[in-house]
């Protein structure tokens, strides 16, 4: 059994409506995390918990022991902020509290599986707000990662998605409909060490390698809403994530 922590793809929105001279607000939960959820959590051998973005900094696994707990971590929209920055500095507490980054890029190395989605705050961002290049995570990824800079490429008229590696355990037998299109994508920099085994439009699209003892896997779009475009509705979608999770964690 793969047992697997997914974080992220969830959001608070605040929205201002105008109705003339008048004005409201009002402010709802998006849970777009149920579509992977949906498509990896029934798959065969996979046990998957989710966190949600907002409980990162209170609930993420912050040591050995913990992070132990699980074979493969995905993390998908979410920023390098959320994990620098321990919860409740108000009081101006010295030291800040547990260190989550150091000990995660450890268990990597140790073993663990890593796999970055795409996203407005996944890599570098929309606007460089991601920030993960230049952090301990990215030595881990089979990719290097701009730094401030924006790095999301929308392809509003759709793109596709090209095998380059049939032969791979994650693609092998798996052939991608053309009318499975993204909307967009992070750019990613594939290591010379690493391999990447899909591609969109001439673009890295899937790149896995090794860190350490552990794998690590960048998937350049986002898994749900809105730059997957359509590619969630693939009869295979599940199967491929399932193929993921299951390198990552070095049991294919």
């Amino acid at each position: 059994m793969v047992r697997v922590l997914y974080v992220g793809d969830t959001q608070v929105e605040t929205l201002i409506a105008a109705k003339g001279i008048d004005t409201f607000t009002h402010t709802y939960y998006r849970d777009s995390a149920k579509v992977l959820r949906d498509a990896l959590g029934p798959r065969p051998g996979v046990e998957l918990t989710h966190l949600p973005a907002s409980d990162i900094r209170t609930r993420f696994p912050n040591t050995k022991e913990a992070l132990d707990e699980y074979d493969v971590i995905i993390l998908s929209d979410v920023g390098y902020q959320n994990f620098k920055l321990p919860h409740g500095n108000r009081d101006r507490l010295v030291p800040m509290g547990p260190n989550m980054v150091t000990p995660f890029r450890q268990w990597v190395l140790d073993g663990g599986g890593l796999i970055m989605a795409g996203g407005w705050l996944t890599f570098s961002g929309i606007n460089g707000k991601g920030m993960w290049g230049g952090s301990p995570i990215e030595e881990v990824l089979p990719v290097t990662i701009e730094r401030g800079v924006d790095d999301v490429i929308d392809h509003p008229d759709g793109a596709t998605i090209e095998i380059t590696d049939a032969e791979h355990p994650i693609l092998e037998g798996l052939s991608i409909p053309q009318d499975r299109i993204i909307l967009g994508y992070n750019q990613l920099h594939p290591r010379p060490e690493s391999e990447t085994i899909a591609t969109s439009r001439q673009d890295p699209f899937l790149v896995v390698g090794d860190a350490g003892k552990g794998r690590s896997i960048a998937y350049a779009t986002d898994p749900v809403y809105h730059l997957c475009g359509n590619l969630h509705e693939w009869e295979d979608y599940g199967l491929l994530w399932e193929r993921m999770v299951k390198w990552a964690a070095r049991e294919i």
